[in-house]
């Protein structure tokens, strides 16, 4: 048998070598790589405005930071006509929207949901999400809820995590929150709930107010769901900036950031769970 040359062992192999280092990678997403998802090199837009008592404008000197700090792209708005740039919102990976009451537009909304539908980000927390345009019931179908009310006002509360093993709340343990409010809210029974709060209170009621009667009743307060291609994020905590402090709430609305970026580059995740089906 006529053996091969080893010159011709060198050059396929060196062949093999350059195919290895130089094979494309655009496409394959963090999660195929077995990696976390990150916000390096994601383009985000920042949209705040809306009720100044959930502080939007403060709320961009806390995250902006932190957000290009991981090396994300980040661009500010405070007009939501930002969502009618069909060439802005085609290359935006997330969407992060602090805008509590307020309307949007029929063209804006229409902007937005395409984006969204495209695989583009939504993700944002408290009323800057939970709470804006009240009168635009496809935008609360994209979230996944509304806000109703905050029984009793300002109150102690706790937080459960009842999803332990999804990464956005992984290695985290149940805690408290003081002198805030804890959200009621109407919710998408199919939504993928991460933590809830209880209201295990005897009464919930304001001075000079009727009682709220709801105790006993379980509220979800951090969630994730799809719309079509896009990702979306949401946490009903953050009344007052300085809820972040609490390492829990700031690890899980980062770590709610980057899985809502991933849309156009992950497989999508099934996150229908029917609250019905047992």
């Amino acid at each position: 048998m006529q053996s091969i040359p080893h010159n011709y062992i060198f050059q396929k192999t060196l062949i093999l070598i350059t195919l290895l280092i130089f094979l494309p990678t655009h496409g394959i997403s963090q999660n195929e790589q077995n990696e976390a998802p990150t916000l390096k090199g994601k383009n985000i837009i920042y949209v705040y405005g809306g009720w100044e008592g959930h502080k939007p404008t403060e709320s961009v000197d806390l995250m902006v930071p932190k957000l290009r700090a991981e090396g994300a792209n980040v661009k500010v708005f405070d007009k939501l006509s930002v969502y009618k740039d069909e060439e802005l919102m085609a290359e935006t990976d997330l969407i992060i929207q602090i805008w509590t009451n307020g309307k949007i537009t029929e063209k804006e909304f229409e902007g937005l949901e395409k984006a969204i539908m495209n695989g583009t980000g939504f993700a944002g927390w408290h009323g800057g999400l939970g709470d804006a345009f009240r009168d635009n019931l496809k935008y609360q179908f994209i979230v996944g809820g509304q806000f109703l009310f905050h029984p009793g006002g300002q109150i102690d509360h706790s937080i459960k995590i009842i999803d332990k093993s999804d990464p956005i709340t992984q290695g985290l343990n149940d805690f408290n929150l003081k002198k805030t409010e804890q959200y009621y809210m109407l919710i998408d029974p199919n939504i993928k709930v991460l933590a809830i709060s209880e209201f295990d209170r005897e009464k919930y009621e304001k001075p000079k107010k009727k009682e709220n009667k709801v105790t006993g009743s379980t509220m979800p307060v951090v969630w994730k769901k799809n719309y079509g291609k896009g990702r979306i994020f949401y946490s009903s905590i953050g009344h007052h900036l300085t809820e972040f402090d609490v390492p829990e709430v700031m690890t899980m609305q980062m770590r709610g950031f980057r899985w809502a970026s991933e849309g156009k580059y992950a497989e999508k995740e099934h996150t229908i769970t029917p609250a019905y089906n047992k």
